[in-house]
């Protein structure tokens, strides 16, 4: 269902697509140029132990990740029951050539029937600057807009990760704000960057943002990042089971500890 409301601002319209909620009841896969996006699952966990939670390249950068096996497991059934409340989606990065996850994509509901969203993404060090982010950010955004009904799509990132800021920047986002001792990382308190992607703003983004891609260009990087992401992933011992595990609340660029209601 298709709603168009006007706001104050005679210039600004409210454009919210919905097709229904079955999203609820699990994610659909989102199939890119290279990479196809698909639900969190616990096999993902030995490899987001060993390209996210044990990686300082990237822990550096996002809040304090789930560190062990059990609870990155915790980890994926609490998005599974987020995404069953209707709370938060987790999608899984899978570039073509590999069946496990390679970094992770976060979108949570601020307001209620997502009106307003916040998202956050973490991508293994092996993949960056490779065109694995921007391809799978079109392909969420699309998801938050179209499918969620988001109209306002936040992020934060502190102000010294030079690179998740300018992705952000790239895919048209704006800064909207510096957010002062925002994050917490051990005793230190670290300042983050908010921006913000309207509904309005990425329909006239989008056609622009996919016609960059070329699998050609970068087909030799990611070639080289999944050879190097074979080989540590085999490298780690297998995880334990998942059963009954303790749910663990991971949110990317959260600033606080996430409630488990």
């Amino acid at each position: 269902m298709l709603r168009g409301l006007t706001c104050d601002n005679p210039g600004i319209a409210i454009h919210t697509l919905r097709t229904d909620d079955r999203w609820r009841d699990g994610l659909p896969v989102l199939t890119g140029n290279l990479v196809s996006l698909r639900e969190i699952a616990f096999a993902d966990v030995p490899s987001l132990h060993v390209l996210i939670s044990s990686d300082p390249k990237v822990t550096a950068h996002i809040s304090p990740p789930p560190v062990s096996i059990q609870a990155l497991q915790g980890f994926v059934a609490w998005a599974h029951r987020e995404r069953a409340a209707g709370k938060l989606v987790c999608y899984a990065v899978v570039p073509k050539g590999l069946q496990y996850a390679v970094g992770l994509f976060q979108v949570r509901k601020l307001q209620p029937d997502f009106f307003a969203a916040e998202w956050g993404f973490v991508l293994g060090s092996s993949f960056w600057s490779t065109g694995i982010f921007e391809d799978a950010a079109v392909l969420v955004a699309d998801f938050a807009f179209d499918t969620l009904g988001v109209h306002r799509l936040e992020a934060r990132a502190i102000t010294a990760n030079v690179r998740g800021n300018a992705a952000l920047n790239k895919i048209g986002a704006k800064g909207e704000a510096i957010l002062r001792d925002a994050l917490r990382r051990g005793n230190v308190l670290l300042a983050q960057y908010l921006w913000s992607l309207r509904a309005v703003d990425w329909q006239q983004r989008r056609s622009t943002m996919r016609s960059r891609f070329s699998a050609d260009e970068v087909e030799k990087q990611i070639h080289d990042a999944i050879s190097e992401a074979r080989r540590l992933v085999d490298a780690a011992a297998p995880p334990a089971s998942s059963e009954n595990v303790p749910l663990r609340p991971f949110v990317i660029w959260d600033h606080s500890d996430v409630e488990d209601d």
